[in-house]
């Protein structure tokens, strides 16, 4: 995740400052990036069921590190919208529905607290990546710490895809959650809860008030890392740190 949802703010900085290019065009390339990535990962299990998680995984890296180190040597703005193309298309596959494909099957009772660690530390990696990257590109430029952070990034997603993600809970003889053979089932959800199909989950306040606080925390922990990485752009958005809890 420090290279494809917190990247982008450190990316805008260095793409502006060796480019001249205007800030609301390299901007408008980070929104792209996440777009594309919203309709990638919106046929995330489509992808899954065709190819399988390793196979879409490092296809993912790859097409990431092109993406990266296409933003590094862009020297036209329809060569940085292309690349945009390639980093949004590859990071979903390492985001958090990824994480969530991968976790998943290997627990049914605990696995919200497993999912919980795992998104938890994906994000961990994002905010300590992000002033690596700054200090990364100030020591050797944009074009080799893309180069060289792509490259490790994509050998170590591969392997990973190849002799961890590749492998079921059902192929290593094992069963969920660590419970031995002939465990009874436990029910992981209560007895009041109410299936709220259709257009009846919008309607929900419980629902909406969630989605709201998470869609104000995403919103300032990606504009957070370029505002604390390299000043602020916009100087009055603090009140959206004090909503989401993060100033």
């Amino acid at each position: 995740m420090g290279l494809g949802f917190h990247g982008p703010a450190v990316y805008l900085h260095a793409v502006h400052e060796r480019t001249g290019w205007p800030l609301a065009l390299v901007s408008t390339a980070v929104t792209v990036h996440f777009l594309i990535g919203a309709m990638v990962v919106a046929n995330l299990p489509a992808l899954y069921r065709r190819f399988g998680i390793p196979t879409v995984t490092k296809a993912g890296a790859i097409l990431l590190a092109i993406g990266v180190f296409g933003w590094a040597i862009a020297a036209a703005p329809w060569q940085l919208f292309g690349a945009t193309l390639l980093s949004g298309a590859g990071w979903v596959t390492m985001g958090v529905a990824a994480i969530n494909a991968i976790v998943a099957p290997w627990f049914i009772r605990d696995r919200p607290a497993a999912l919980a660690m795992a998104y938890n530390g994906g994000n961990i990696g994002g905010v300590v990546f992000s002033p690596l990257w700054a200090a990364a590109i100030s020591a050797v430029g944009f074009p080799a710490a893309a180069a060289a952070i792509g490259f490790i990034m994509a050998v170590t997603m591969w392997l990973l895809a190849d002799l961890v993600f590749s492998r079921t809970p059902q192929q290593m003889r094992l069963i969920q959650d660590g419970d031995g053979p002939g465990g009874s089932a436990v029910a992981v959800t209560s007895s009041a809860v109410k299936p709220l199909p259709g257009l009846l989950l919008w309607r929900d306040l419980k629902f909406l008030t969630i989605s709201a606080g998470m869609a104000l925390g995403l919103f300032a922990q990606i504009g957070d890392g370029t505002g604390n990485i390299y000043g602020h752009y916009w100087p009055h958005a603090d009140w959206l740190g004090h909503a989401c809890g993060h100033r």
